[in-house]
């Protein structure tokens, strides 16, 4: 789980929506992102700052039911390339479901004053 100061961290930096699918070139276990290609680039996943999973529900739902929900696993993630990404995993809600990994947005360090 993300604590209150990491989030406050998170949103300390400055931050470009991106809302991009990447492609997921391997995972570890339990499915935690390793090396993905972005914008045909390969990255290399160097830590893991942050992930939790989200099991809202859309603004646009009217019905709220099990069916309606996200299941998304997110990961704010550094790789090797000094890229700060928050990206996550859309596992869809039936087994069936089309699964993607998006980038959401990209961090960079604050400005200095």
């Amino acid at each position: 789980m993300m604590s209150q100061n990491n989030r406050r961290e998170s949103a300390a930096r400055s931050r470009q929506f991106i809302g991009e699918e990447i492609e997921m070139l391997e995972t570890a276990e339990g499915g935690r992102p390793v090396r993905l290609r972005f914008r045909n680039q390969e990255h290399c996943i160097t830590e893991v700052r942050q992930q939790w999973q989200d099991f809202g529900f859309s603004a646009a739902t009217f019905k709220k039911s099990w069916r309606n929900r996200r299941h998304r696993n997110y990961y704010e993630v550094l790789t090797d390339q000094g890229r700060h990404f928050l990206i996550y995993f859309d596992r869809g809600v039936k087994m069936e479901s089309r699964k993607k990994w998006v980038v959401v947005e990209e961090f960079s360090a604050p400005e200095s004053a």
